[in-house]
């Protein structure tokens, strides 16, 4: 199992991966200077080649006896450079596939280990998107700093030396060029870097607007609104793109006045002066010939490297933006030394629960007991707590302050793993994967044989439309279970519980999308589900939890009344008006 990638910073985050890999980036950082050698010792072959045939200009029989040793030396340069191009070319093919397969994992895993209310809070398109400019630009970054920059640095150095060799005057004057040239890079680059970090976040923000206008295509041709989501988007759009033109003039200008520098010094000043020793014979032609075309190497390899130095910034600016999602911590996570959740009867526990959902007071105080096995109805009008009071059950969210208790362990010290694995979940709108329908089933236990999955479909009473589907238990569902109807898709939640086998049962208004016929029918394989397991029932349909051993009556966040549903009626209380209120077996939304 891969370690936890460090997270402290970009930097640490990526450096995490290249040790992965660490000798195939050693190799990778020493054939990268196959293009210094490449700038830098072909003219100095090159005047080594003038200085002869000047010398031996009158008696040229006899320069091939001197001619031979350049020859030699330039096809091994030739041969060393070729090979250590094409190494470059198939380290890279190898590192950065790996790399970025490494990375968007990494960030799946830790961005999916959120709760439910951090994916409330963040569009999905988003998210993706970042994980993508994460792995895209990471690469884009490694391959810069190994084909652009390491080499720019490598020819400089070398040039550097071999103009001191000629005269020390002209390496000083092209390491004050460098060095001026970086200067006004690095004064750019974090106005360059600012910019293309803000661009970064609106372009999220933007590719964010357009999956959620997608995801709810359905909405925008009932209401025909097409026009209405085009303006939009172009609203969002427009931002992007006055963030993205700032960013890119902004790099345009630093290159204006890196032309202008590399003019002055390198064009004018080193060649001015080149042409000076030459007319007062301190330097030979040959030596002329080594620094015209080492400056000309050497200005254009600097110049492709201030060029690339916005695409780096962006680069950069996106991979931050991206990295922001992982200094998110994740609001639930297993304690310290935590341990696994042991089931004996699934009793539940709620002691002096306090908790506040978006800085608003829920629960105050709240204490209720479930036994093993027992039979639980939860009711009360939208907003009254139902929904959180299972939320907290499972640890969608932490309480604030108390203790939540199954079988007598605190959940918060418990892992969630063995939780989720011992409380099934039926919702009112079933989650389902653009997967095939066996896949959607087999969620509720990933090692269950085919007999098993079938099983569960017959007693969710799915098994009949899934063979009539065109590819049976193979059947795409589409996304988010678009080819199936309502009722559809909740049987297939239901066959994925069954299928779970869990000890803890939560049915959230799991059979509101069933027509009546196929409700009864649920309901008998429901009640097999329920044997011998702890169940919670989250219904407005009072009629359905007549058969429930208790019922929790549900208001502002407390519990103001609790029996069995005779009892309730016999109290002549909330329960009792809520009942009377009903319009065909359904309450009110509204007291």
């Amino acid at each position: 199992m891969m370690r936890t990638p460090n997270t402290q910073s970009l930097f640490a985050f990526v450096w995490y991966f290249i040790l992965t890999q660490k000798i195939s980036c050693i190799v990778l950082f020493i054939v990268s200077l196959a293009w210094a050698l490449d700038v830098t010792f072909w003219p100095y072959i090159l005047r080594v080649f003038i200085e002869i045939l000047t010398q031996y200009q009158d008696k040229r029989e006899l320069a091939w006896a001197f001619l031979k040793y350049p020859v030699f030396l330039g096809i091994i340069l030739w041969i060393v450079i070729e090979i250590g191009f094409r190494t470059q070319g198939f380290i890279l093919a190898k590192v950065l596939p790996k790399m970025e397969a490494d990375i968007r994992v990494a960030m799946f895993d830790h961005i999916q280990r959120h709760s439910p209310k951090y994916f409330n809070e963040h569009f999905s398109g988003s998210l993706a998107n970042k994980i993508n400019d994460m792995t895209s630009q990471v690469s884009i970054i490694i391959e810069q700093i190994t084909t652009v920059f390491i080499p720019s640095i490598a020819g400089a150095v070398l040039a550097s030396i071999l103009f001191a060799e000629v005269n020390i005057l002209f390496s000083l004057a092209l390491v004050t060029w460098i060095i001026v040239h970086f200067l006004i890079c690095f004064i750019f680059s974090k106005r360059c870097d600012d910019y293309e970090l803000i661009h970064g976040e609106v372009r999220s923000t933007l590719l964010g607007k357009i999956v959620d206008s997608f995801s709810n295509n359905f909405a925008v041709n009932v209401f025909y609104r097409f026009s209405y989501e085009r303006k939009m988007i172009e609203r969002f759009q427009k931002i992007e793109m006055e963030k993205n033109i700032k960013a890119k003039q902004y790099s345009a200008y630093m290159r204006v006045f890196l032309g202008l520098l590399g003019f002055l010094v390198a064009g004018v000043g080193i060649n001015g002066l080149m042409l000076l020793f030459w007319l007062n014979n301190k330097i030979s032609t040959g030596e002329i010939a080594q620094i015209f075309n080492m400056t000309f190497n050497v200005m254009m390899m600097i110049w492709y490297t201030s060029i690339s130095i916005p695409t780096l910034y962006q680069s950069i600016g996106l991979s931050k933006q991206a990295f922001i999602l992982l200094k998110h911590p994740q609001d639930i996570i297993d304690a310290p030394k935590a341990t696994d959740l042991k089931i004996a009867s699934g009793e539940i526990e709620f002691k002096n629960v306090n908790f506040y959902y978006d800085d608003f007071p829920l629960f105050q105080n709240l204490s209720v007991k479930i036994k093993g096995g027992e039979k639980i109805g939860l009711v009360g009008y939208s907003g009254a707590g139902k929904t959180s009071f299972i939320n907290l059950i499972l640890r969608f969210y932490p309480v604030t302050s108390g203790q939540i208790y199954i079988d007598g362990q605190d959940i918060s010290k418990i892992t969630l793993e063995s939780l989720r694995k011992q409380v099934a979940l039926i919702p009112q709108e079933p989650s389902l994967f653009h997967r095939s329908i066996k896949e959607n089933i087999l969620y509720g236990d990933v090692e269950a044989k085919d007999s098993e999955i079938i099983e569960a479909a017959k007693l969710a009473h799915c098994h009949e439309f899934i063979q009539d589907s065109s590819e049976g238990y193979n059947t795409l569902l589409g996304e988010r279970g678009t080819k199936l109807s309502g009722g559809e898709r909740q049987r297939i939640a239901i066959a994925r519980a069954i299928l779970a086998k869990a000890r803890i049962l939560i049915l959230d208004e799991a059979t509101s999308a069933l027509d009546s016929i196929t409700e009864n029918y649920i309901q008998e394989s429901l009640s097999l589900l329920m044997e011998n397991t702890t169940t919670l029932v989250i219904a407005h349909r009072l009629s359905t939890l007549a058969s429930m051993d208790r019922i929790l009556v549900f208001k502002e966040g407390e519990i103001i009344e609790q029996g069995s549903h005779e009892e309730l009626l016999e109290l002549g209380g909330y329960y009792k008006d809520m009942w009377e209120t009903q319009a065909f077996g359904f309450t009110e939304e509204s007291s």
